[in-house]
């Protein structure tokens, strides 16, 4: 018979409970490290699947690794839990194998074309010629409107040619790009420019543009050679970014593809796609080649007033010769305003004063000549135009069933040619914004006032002047910009500016449509700001009136670019689906199980919340059972806390010893939360309320814990500890809590789990320091659910140094929590608490009046 006291012996069941422990530990941190390392390489994977499609080859080799990842997690779930994972088993192996069969597929299919006519293609070729040409093929081809020959070389020759052998260096070169940093843009624009015009085209590449270039210029001629992008000129305007070059010989085309596509990585291009999250794998370029047109006049006409989308007129910009100043916004325009009824009569026009044009050079690219005299201050086009315009914007609008911005030429042989259309971008929601700002402006008078709206809105910010074209790299952040003229070259400081005025400039021009389509406040024709104004001056600007007042009057309204909003989930493929995409986003929702479990990331995600319940849910009688192998903790706190090391936990000399100071207890998770429970400003002393009822009323229930789970004060703690982990069993006065974590460099290990229930007052009283628990964690970023009495609350996957600050923080909370119950007489007293703790005020001094605030 065995000999009970202090040299009781120990039975083989004890010993079982605290390798159990150590075991679930060990398989835990397993887990943990398994899950993080699968994590970085799926991350790694989705990265790499923004520059480069997901061929056969690339995933080959990279599917494996990371399914025998998501396996052993698996595998550690089972050792944790206990429980065998069948269906998550089947459901590893059948995203491996869909995923495996697509990739192989991918290598299958036949070989795109490099190139088609543009009779050849309509609106339903975007992906391969890109929007520019696939719209204009669509007018030429099923709006039967006159556009000039031509043909595209398509997006397949884009991803041969640099798209693909390029891959690497371009998301190496861009992926973590500041585009604050322009010094950084324009050295990843001229590195990757280089590298795009050092690589030989593609055979195949070179004999389409040659050969198709020799069949439309046989009779002489030249050709225009224009970027056309996936996404350009759709929801997405890519206006005045990418490069067209005009008037190019038959001999100089292969050359000029060449230089649009390496045009794709300009600074400008460049700050574009990353400011609007284009994907480099979505955005690959197609170039195309039409005739070129040697014009009378050319020009721009949108089919909707840019401010309202119900307007019955539209907009017609024209110059003499070619409209490339006019798109720059380097020479103003006429401008008409024609309505959109027949017969589209002339209501407004402006004719400015013309003294140059741009033609078509003889030796090929275009120059600035002088007009004849008396063509000065005409009209670049005739009113029977206007009204074959308006007539042609009418039917295209109504084709695409949109407003449309559009490009036209008008040759020399009096002809009318289609060279461009594309979405008016933002209309609707300019007119609804403009609407929103009260008619009623500042009680104070303009420093400058006057000009025309491009995109309204109200905002406030230093002032920063900018005379010379291009210098842009001491905008300051939330700038209200000041120009002679705008051009495109302005998206480069777009992430920085929160408003833009311009002493004249183009309304339907490239830098207008960027303005609009980036809902930066702006208005050009407003002269008077370099006379009136210095750099850094407090100023706000009103677009919608056209007024700019001295100080800060509105917010600024915008914020900088975040890169890490640059990158999304691509839908769609098996890739995404089977493997990278998140289903499983709520813990507390009907599909979190197993069946589910749709992609491999849900099953990680699956098994890391079911690890982590695991740990946190330790069973209390083992810890008993188990506390001859623990040791005491020496504190002068009212707490009585046995720890079990599980490894790295603590650092102490002898191993033997039966007690442990705090300071001995290194693990990490805890040393924080251990700073909060001894936090200076705590008190762990509150006098009891003074009304004999609320005492009366705790102790009567403290003398019959509910159910027997709720113990007296002074009853046995428990604190499992290792390096970086960290689990608090616990009971303080006659309420029960429960604090698992986890503290590492990775981000994606660290967690904390709460758990907080019962005290010694009413169940009116319980519930509302329940609810003070639930109000002052959520203001720290805790998850939390509450129910009566029963608080749980989780922070998960934040830095080291922010999970620290949390657990800092529920150690004061723990500490001003206990017997707090007894002191919830109201919700408003509850709320006074809530503040006082918000406020640092731990001890709560000042006591508030029972059923007031206090």
């Amino acid at each position: 018979m065995p000999k009970w006291g202090r040299d009781r012996p120990v039975s083989v069941e004890t010993v079982t409970i605290a390798d159990r422990i150590r075991s679930k530990y060990y398989s835990f941190r397993e887990l943990l490290a398994l899950n993080n390392e699968c994590l970085e390489f799926m991350a790694a994977l989705q990265e790499d699947l923004q520059y480069v499609p997901p061929l056969g080859r690339m995933l080959g080799c990279s599917l494996p690794p990371v399914f025998h990842l998501v396996r052993g997690v698996v595998e550690r779930i089972e050792a944790l839990t206990g429980v065998r994972q069948t269906t998550l088993t089947a459901a590893v192996d059948a995203q491996q194998l869909e995923i495996e069969r697509y990739a192989a597929a991918l290598d299958e299919l036949r070989a795109p074309r490099f190139s088609a006519w543009l009779s050849e293609i309509h609106a339903g070729t975007a992906t391969e010629v890109g929007s520019k040409a696939a719209y204009l093929g669509e007018i030429r081809n099923k709006v039967g409107l006159p556009v000039p020959d031509g043909f595209v070389i398509t997006t397949e020759s884009y991803r041969q040619y640099c798209g693909i052998p390029l891959w690497k260096q371009i998301r190496d070169t861009i992926g973590e790009l500041d585009l604050n940093d322009l010094k950084a843009v324009h050295g990843a624009s001229e590195a990757l420019t280089a590298a795009v015009m050092a690589l030989p085209l593609p055979r195949a590449v070179e004999v389409a543009i040659a050969g198709r270039s020799r069949a439309l210029l046989e009779r002489g001629g030249a050709m225009a050679v224009r970027s056309s992008a996936v996404g350009e000129g759709g929801t997405r305007t890519f206006a005045g970014q990418y490069l067209s070059l005009l008037n190019v010989r038959c001999a100089d085309t292969v050359e000029a593809y060449r230089r649009v596509i390496a045009g794709r990585f300009s600074e400008r291009a460049l700050s574009y796609r990353l400011s609007t999250g284009l994907l480099e794998v979505d955005s690959p370029m197609a170039a195309l080649f039409i005739l070129s047109i040697p014009a009378r006049a050319s020009g721009i006409m949108y089919t909707r007033d840019p401010g309202d989308l119900k307007s019955k007129t539209l907009w017609v910009s024209a110059t003499r010769g070619l409209g490339v100043e006019i798109a720059s916004g380097r020479q103003p325009p006429d401008r008409f305003l024609v309505s959109r009824s027949r017969p589209h009569a002339v209501l407004e026009r402006k004719i400015v004063y013309k003294q140059e044009q741009i033609v078509d050079d003889e030796r090929g690219g275009v120059v600035s000549v002088p007009l004849p005299p008396g063509a000065t201050d005409q009209a670049s086009i005739q009113e029977g135009h206007l009204h074959t315009l308006a007539q042609w914007g009418v039917e295209i609008e109504n084709h695409f069933q949109a407003p449309q911005d559009i490009e036209w030429v008008l040759g020399l042989d009096d002809r009318l040619w289609i060279v461009q259309s594309r979405p008016l971008i933002h209309t609707h929601h300019m007119r609804s914004k403009s609407r929103s700002h009260p008619k009623s402006g500042p009680k104070t008078d303009p420093l400058i006032a006057g000009g025309r709206t491009v995109y309204p809105g109200r905002t406030s910010g230093p002032a920063y002047l900018v005379d010379t074209q291009g210098d842009f790299s001491g905008a300051p952040q939330g700038a209200i910009m000041f120009l002679r003229r705008p051009s495109p070259e302005i998206i480069q400081i777009f992430p920085r500016i929160a408003g833009l005025v311009a002493e004249w400039g183009n309304i339907t021009g490239h830098a207008a449509a960027l303005l609009r389509e980036f809902e930066i406040p702006a208005v050009f024709e407003m002269p008077g700001a370099f006379e009136r104004l210095h750099d850094g001056d407090n100023v706000s600007l009103d677009a919608v009136e056209a007024c700019v007042y001295a100080g800060v009057l509105w917010p600024p309204s915008r914020m900088e670019v975040s890169l890490a909003e640059r990158y999304r989930e691509r839908a769609g493929d098996p890739v995404s689906r089977k493997l990278l995409a998140l289903n499983l986003l709520d813990p507390n929702a009907h599909n979190f199980q197993p069946a589910g479990c749709i992609s491999a990331h849900d099953v990680l995600r699956y098994c890391h919340e079911k690890a982590i319940e695991a740990m946190f849910e330790i069973n209390d009688a083992g810890l008993e059972q188990n506390a001859q192998f623990s040791k005491e903790m020496h504190t002068r706190l009212p707490l009585n806390i046995r720890v079990l090391d599980l490894g790295g936990g603590l650092a102490i000399d002898d191993p033997g010893a039966r007690s442990v100071e705090p300071a001995q207890i290194v693990s990490r998770p805890f040393r924080a939360l251990w700073k909060g429970i001894t936090h200076p400003g705590v008190s762990w002393r509150r006098e009891m309320p003074a009304r004999i009822g609320d005492l009366a009323s705790v102790l009567a229930i403290s003398l019959t814990p509910r159910g027997g789970d709720m113990r007296p004060l002074g009853e046995k703690s428990y604190l499992i500890v290792a390096a970086e982990y960290m689990n608090l069993n616990s009971r303080l006065a006659y309420h029960y809590s429960l604090v698992d974590a986890s503290v590492s460099d990775k981000p994606s290990s660290n967690y904390i789990s709460f758990r907080f229930e019962g005290g010694g007052s009413t169940r009116e009283r319980r519930s509302l320091r329940a609810w003070f628990i639930e109000k002052c964690l959520a203001k720290y970023g805790f998850r939390v659910d509450r129910r009566g009495d029963l608080v749980n609350a989780w922070y998960r996957k934040a830095p080291a140094e922010d999970t620290e600050e949390r657990l800092d923080i529920l150690g004061r909370l723990l500490a001003c929590s206990s017997q707090l119950d007894m002191y919830m007489t109201s919700q408003d007293t509850m709320n006074w608490y809530v503040q006082q703790f918000l406020e640092g005020n731990y001890t709560f001094r000042k006591v508030p009046t029972p059923g007031g605030r206090g």
